[in-house]
Formats: C-alpha cells, structure tokens, sequence
C-alpha cells in the first residue's frame, strides 16, 4: 500500500517531498502516542462539566437509593480565571525597529487592532484560554481569504479535540514541532464536490476502516478514518509540516493527498512560518500537556466521596445483637434505617444500636479538610476579593494582587501566545495590504477617524502638513491651499503625487502587549493617558471635555464657553480679538508667500528632472543664443520649442 500511494503522489506531481504515507504515519503516531494524555484530558473537562462519577459509581449510589450529590469546585474556579481574563484583555501594540518608523508606528497599531477586531481575536483568544486551563493546551489558525476589498486577514478557531502535534515536541509553545494539524471530517459527496479530481482516494478511505480513535472520532458515529451506514462521512487530515527551512500544508486521507503547497506565508525577516498557533498551559515529563484542573481532580473526588459516605453513615445504622433476637433479620435493618423506625426483639436476647457519631465526625472532618485544601489551588478567596478578614478595600486589593502571583506563570504563557499571534497577523498585513487601505480607529460618532495604507499623499496634504507642523492655523492654511488651487496651473502641480503613506511592506515593527485594560476605541485609551497627567500638568476644562467620549461634550464645551463675562473681561476679549485678528492677516500673508514659494520650489525641481532625462537620452539639442543683432535662421523662431521632447509649454 505505501509503494502505491508514494507512486500516486510522484504521477500527480505534487513538490513537497513527503509521502502521503509518512504524512499518514505521522498522524497515527501522534494519535497513538498522546491517547492516554488525551483521555486524561477528557476526564478533565467531565469534571469541569459536572460529570465527576463514574457508571459503577453511580450504580453503587441508586443501590443504596443515595442522590449523586456532586460538590463541584472546580468549575466556579475556572469560570472566575475565564472572567478575569475576559475582564483584563490587553492590546497589542507596535514599537518601530528604527527611527525612521516611529512615525508609522502607530499606524501600524491601529492596523493590527483592526485585525484584531474584524477576525474576532479576543473571542478565540478566550476560547484557548479556557482550552489551556482545562485540556492544558488549544490554539488557533490565521487564515487568508479573499473578499470584495481584497485579500482578508481572519482566523479560525479549533476545537481542542480537533488538535494533534508531534508528540516528540516538548516547548510549551510547540516551536519544536516538526508537524501540526487538525482533523475534519465531512460527508463524502461533499469532498469529492470540493476534491472532484481526488474522489477515488476518497473511496479508499471509505473502503479502509480501521479501530476506534475516541478524541478524533466523528459525532457520533464511531470510526477511524470513515464512518458508515446510508451517510458516508470521511476524516480528513489537515497537516503542516516542515521541510527543511519550508513550511507545507497538506490535506489528506487515508486513501491520498487531495492537496499539497507551500506555506505562502513569511515573516519580517522572510522566514517561513507556520500559522496554526498552538499554546500549552504545562508539560509534564512525558510530554503530556495538562491544565491547572489535573492537581484538582484527586481532591474533588474525596470531596464527592467523603460527602457520599457521610451521607451514607447518617442514613443507615450498625446493630448487635444475639441471634434470635427478632424473627425477621431483613425487616428489622429497614427499620433500624428509618428515621421512625421500629424493631420488636425477642424477650432474653441481646439488641443495641452502636454509636457511629465518632465515625461519622471523621467523615466530616475530612470532607472539611479537602474543601480546604481545594480551595489552596488556583484562585483563592484572597484573588477573588471574597477574604471576609481583610480590614478594609486597600487590603483586599493587596490580597489579589498577591493572589494573582499563583496564576502569573500561566498567564504569562498566555500572553506569549497573544504576542506571536500578533506578529503573524503584522506579517500577514505587510505581506498581503499593498493596495490602499482604510481602517477605522475609533467610533466617535460626530468626528469619525480613519487611517489611511499605501495611500498616495498629493502635494498639496505635504505643503499643508508642512505649514500646520510650523504653528500655522490650520484653518487658515486650509482655506489659503483651497484658494492657491482656482488657479490651473497651480491646481495641477498641487496634485501631483509625492509620496505613499503607511506602506506595511516598508515598516520594521516589534510587536508587543500592553499590560493595560482593553479600551473600546482609541479615542477611550488618549483619555485615559491624559487623565493619568493630571497629577503632574495642567490642563484648562476644554481640553478633557474635547478628549472625552461625552455624546454632548458639544454643549458642554459651548456652555463652558458662553459663560457671562465681566465688562473689564469683555474688553480684553475684544482686544484680544482685534489683535489676534492683524495676527491672522499676517499670517495669511506669510502663508501665501510661503506656497508660492516652495510650490514654485517644487516645479522648478520637477522641470529640471525632466530635462535631465530628456537630455541623457539625447532628446534636447543644445539651445542656440539668439542676441539682438542676430536673426534666427530661416525657418525658426526665436523661441526654442521643446514639445517635440514630450513636454508641456512651461
């Protein structure tokens, strides 16, 4: 079967050197090797589930006609580190590699936190945290899909029970994987409609059953790599694997490849790279990946045991007596068990009920001793800010901070995983945003923001840009480029393209997470950074309230400047105001002055480039000197002409 399938992957050509058969012995290895782990795993999301006793268990219970009471600790602890993480997200940020992008720095933000919102990064970020608290290890896949606007970056969230990697692999961030995958599984009309070129190899998969894999077994028909009866279902294999310095994807059956290609994707440093990002929370020696719900287990079993036999001790009661002291052995233990019950012994015989209660305050002690101890892992009352001894707010607040000290290590994984996603999905707009991109950066209602990428920046923004840099009015300087532009000429030479803005491909950035609290916009996080001033600056009422998210901050601003005036105060206004008014013509002068110059600069610049080309290519002859005493000869002018070298009269 092996030489079959290597010869089918040679006639169909695909390049990746890796045969189908040892793509499929990889996976069954790592199918067969972290089965136990695996099942571990799964007994650990039972117990966050509320499924904590086993079939005999509970066969045991209904015998002693007891409730299957579970006492499940573990689940409140997870649910709070899922709300703590929910409640304290973070935002990546980007820092530039040299001086030259400190300006674009933070373009490149507002880009990568675009991303992050369109694709849903936060909700997928969550659902492997949770992954890595219970299972102990979940990730996600970034993914590149085209759309009305171009190419889009998105990811797609993976079940953990849908996950394998190289069982060799040892890092917590499987950055020594040599292969890492997913597992799929489809009907079989509807693969071989999406692989029409590869439907006998899905009939081979079909054909070719095998034994029962219970993680990446198909719901909820049991079997390996197809499933029968009158709907046939196929599994499929979705693989990355390294092949030198190469990433490859690969998708594949039982049967054969259905497709082979290189990872497209590179880095900042033009490395390939895979995109499935993977994330455990530890490992152990064996390489088996586990949460923080695995120390938990063996405790939250005593506690569901030790309350069932305390249960159990309080219903029922120990008896000695001689024999013969009742008729009915059977009848006289139902009774002795009922809270009325009544016994008639025999007349000369022995009958005592023996005490319990010793055995029974051992049962409750120790059912006290493994809540107590329970309560020791993970979040503690301290983090969770439920300390009833703590004298006041500060003290609590003191409590979690060191509560959280347990959970650092974690979360600090955690983080890491953040951070690498970020740098792919910076990778991903650097290699794949080359046409104009707008982005929206914050969701002011009345004065909307917008970033632009690869935008072609015209003349006229760079002189505007350059004046308002210098103190100019912005306002005025608008209004004087607005004016300079009636005229054709100069409307035309302010149009001219200078420069792109934001080119991601010309952009070296670090990515970084903030250890601050998730803002709803950008508009929300510049508040907070000036309101955090306030101790050390200064600054008049306007200003917060125009850097505030108030949907009135418009009245309130008006109001705050319509305030009654005294008449001294209303003379100053006026002198301020005249004066600021011979301020504005100047100005208004100086601006001219200053577009004239620098836009006649600029043509000047743009003429003599021209030329230069024209005269290294040998399309302009050396211009003749036409003096008062001389005539031009017959037939010229005494005006050279140029518009034969393909300019324009100047």
């Amino acid at each position: 079967m092996e030489n079959g399938l290597d010869k089918a992957d040679d006639e169909q050509g695909y390049s990746s050197q890796t045969a189908v058969s040892t793509l499929v012995e990889w996976f069954e290895d790592a199918e067969e090797t972290t089965e136990d782990a695996r099942k571990r795993s799964e007994r650990d999301r039972d117990y966050y589930d509320h499924i904590q006793f086993t079939d005999k268990e509970l066969q045991v219970l209904r015998e002693r006609g007891q409730p299957d009471i579970i006492i499940n600790r573990i689940q409140p602890k997870i649910n709070y580190l899922i709300g703590y993480e929910a409640t304290n997200r973070t935002d990546p940020r980007a820092f530039p590699r040299t001086p030259q992008d400190e300006q674009a720095s933070e373009a490149a933000t507002d880009a990568i936190r675009y991303v992050e919102d369109d694709a849903e990064l936060k909700e997928l970020f969550s659902a492997t945290w949770e992954n890595m608290l219970i299972e102990g290890f979940g990730g996600l896949e970034l993914v590149i899909e085209p759309g009305q606007n171009g190419d889009q970056i998105k990811a797609v969230g993976w079940d953990w029970d849908r996950l394998f990697y190289d069982p060799h692999s040892r890092k917590l961030d499987f950055s020594d994987a040599r292969y890492l995958g997913g597992v799929i599984w489809m009907d079989a009309e509807e693969a071989k409609a999406k692989w029409p070129d590869q439907a006998e190899l899905i009939d081979q998969t079909i054909g070719n059953e095998a034994e029962l894999s219970r993680t990446y077994d198909d719901r909820p028909t049991w079997k390996k790599w197809s499933s029968g009866g009158s709907r046939k279902r196929v599994r499929i294999v979705q693989m990355y694997h390294l092949e030198g310095n190469q990433w490859w994807y690969c998708v594949f059956t039982k049967g054969g490849k259905l497709e082979s290609l290189p990872v497209p994707f590179v880095d900042q440093d033009g490395q390939s790279y895979c995109p499935l990002y993977l994330q455990s929370a530890f490992v152990n020696r064996k390489n088996e990946r586990y949460g923080i719900v695995r120390q938990m287990i063996s405790v939250q079993d005593e506690i569901n045991k030790r309350r069932a036999k305390a249960l159990h001790r309080v219903t029922m009661r120990q008896v000695r007596s001689e024999k013969g002291a009742v008729d009915d052995v059977d009848l006289a233990r139902k009774e002795v068990a009922k809270p009325d019950g009544w016994v008639e012994t025999n007349p000369g015989f022995a009958f005592e009920i023996l005490p319990n209660g010793d055995q029974l305050n051992a049962e409750l002690a120790m059912l006290q001793e493994a809540k107590n101890e329970i309560e020791l892992f993970g979040p503690n009352a301290a983090l969770q800010g439920k300390d009833s001894d703590a004298p006041s707010g500060k003290a609590i607040l003191a409590n979690q901070q060191g509560g959280q000290t347990e959970i650092g290590v974690i979360y600090d994984r955690y983080a890491s995983f953040k951070k690498r996603v970020y740098n792919g999905v910076w990778s991903l707009i650097r290699q794949y945003k080359t046409e104009e991109w707008w982005i929206r950066v914050t969701d002011d209602e009345k004065k909307a923001q917008f970033v632009g990428f690869n935008r072609q920046v015209t003349f006229a923004e760079e002189l505007e840009k350059r004046l308002t840099e210098e103190g100019n009015d912005p306002q005025i300087v608008q209004q004087q480029l607005q004016q300079a532009a009636s005229d054709p000429m100069m409307a035309q030479q302010l149009q001219m393209v200078v420069r792109v803005e934001n080119q991601p491909t010309e952009m070296g950035m670090d990515i970084t997470v903030e250890h601050v609290p998730d803002m709803a916009n950008v508009a929300e996080e510049q508040f907070q950074a000036l309101v955090q001033l306030a101790p050390a600056v200064t600054f008049p009422p306007k200003v917060y309230l125009k850097a505030s998210s108030l949907r009135n901050k418009e009245e309130l601003i008006q109001e705050l400047e319509g305030q009654q005036m005294s008449p001294e105060q209303q003379q100053m206004q006026a002198e301020l105001e005249a004066l600021a008014l011979e301020e504005r013509r100047a100005q208004v002068a100086k601006i001219n002055a200053e577009i004239r110059k620098l836009t006649a600069d600029a043509l000047k610049t743009s003429v003599d480039a021209d030329m230069a080309q024209a005269n290294a290519i040998g399309l302009i002859q050396e211009p003749r000197v036409l003096t008062s005493d001389a005539s031009p000869p017959p037939g010229e002018t005494g005006v050279i002409d140029n518009t034969a070298a393909g300019f324009s009269g100047v």
